[in-house]
């Protein structure tokens, strides 16, 4: 193990140098979806076509300028280890086989796996072992993964997710993981039974992620993944985004000829678009805005209009006042 863990303990020049070389914003993978050295939980009770959704987001993350379900953008090609962790992987081939016919995909990015079935990381030996596993399958594959997904998460641990004990097996798994390969974790679960509605014998009603408290403190997002009506798609609700930088809900349309998923629509104008029609609106008028007022015109995140308040907009847009308790107005160059 010692030959697998790097030095993360930082003082002195080391932690200043750390301090002034980090990036201030989450680099987005994917954005307004997944960023560089985070956690994503997608989850969904069975039938919805979570593994799919995951599979279908991967490989369009190994192409430069994709569009994610296309709407997210892929600002650079991501390396991905992709762990199929139940089932032969003939079924995740097949799926790719129809998937590269209509969205872009590079191989050369992409490793699948399913070196990670029977592992049960309850064990300190299978724990041990899992990482070794894990280690020489990046040296094989010759790249040092940008994401490593994790489809499903339960059959990790012999009890699932039914313990403390389980969860945190995984969860200590996964930063162990993050700490070596400075990676994002991606990973699909199932939601639990839920309550009995009183109101329809023998119906069940809110269901959440499968796992206890300590599985959920993980993830910096998870998406809760419901089944479409006219069961042709899949909703995206958003419930938890502690880095302010994830979209809050979408949906998506599915094709069960290629197994792939879309935005039903395109949008006319996408949120970075409208965020500079807003500000030179706002130049035309001599009028200053505020963060907030940005935020509101585009519906970008926190994160990602920080972003681009310190990137592509750092000499376009300028501080102009101070309101009497701090809060900044700007205006554009």
């Amino acid at each position: 193990m010692d030959n697998i863990l790097p030095t993360r303990t930082f003082s002195g020049d080391e932690l200043e140098t750390a301090i002034n070389t980090v990036s201030p914003e989450r680099v987005p993978l994917i954005e307004n979806f997944l960023y560089e050295k985070s956690s994503l939980m997608i989850y969904a009770d069975d039938g919805v076509g979570k593994s799919v959704l995951a599979l279908q987001a991967c490989m369009q993350a190994t192409v430069k300028d994709a569009k994610v379900f296309g709407e997210f953008n892929v600002p650079d090609d991501s390396e991905v280890l992709y762990f199929q962790m139940e089932r032969h992987p003939d079924e995740s081939f097949e799926r790719m086989k129809h998937l590269r016919t209509v969205i872009p995909f590079n191989k050369d990015n992409f490793a699948l796996s399913v070196e990670l079935q029977g592992i049960n990381l309850q064990e300190n030996r299978s724990h041990i072992e899992a990482l070794l596993r894990v280690s020489n399958i990046v040296e094989k594959i010759k790249f040092q993964p940008k994401i490593i997904a994790f489809d499903p998460i339960y059959t990790l641990a012999s009890s699932g997710l039914e313990t403390a004990e389980a969860c945190n097996a995984i969860t200590s798994f996964f930063r162990v993981i993050q700490i070596i390969y400075n990676c994002t974790i991606l990973a699909t679960s199932h939601t639990n039974r839920g309550v009995r509605d009183p109101e329809n014998i023998g119906k069940r009603v809110g269901q959440d992620m499968y796992g206890s408290r300590f599985l959920s403190a993980f993830f910096t997002g998870s998406y809760h993944l419901k089944g479409k009506a006219d069961g042709v798609g899949s909703i995206w609700t958003l419930d938890k985004n502690s880095q302010k930088n994830l979209e809050k809900k979408f949906e998506l349309f599915y094709d069960p000829s290629n197994y792939c998923s879309m935005t039903q629509f395109d949008r006319e104008f996408s949120k970075k678009d409208r965020l500079n029609n807003y500000i030179r609106a706002c130049k035309s008028q001599s009028k200053e805005f505020s963060f907030e007022d940005m935020r509101a015109n585009s519906d970008l995140s926190d994160s990602v209009l920080r972003g681009y308040l310190i990137g592509y907009l750092k000499d376009l847009v300028v501080i102009s006042s101070k309101g009497s308790r701090g809060k900044l107005f700007y205006k554009y160059l």
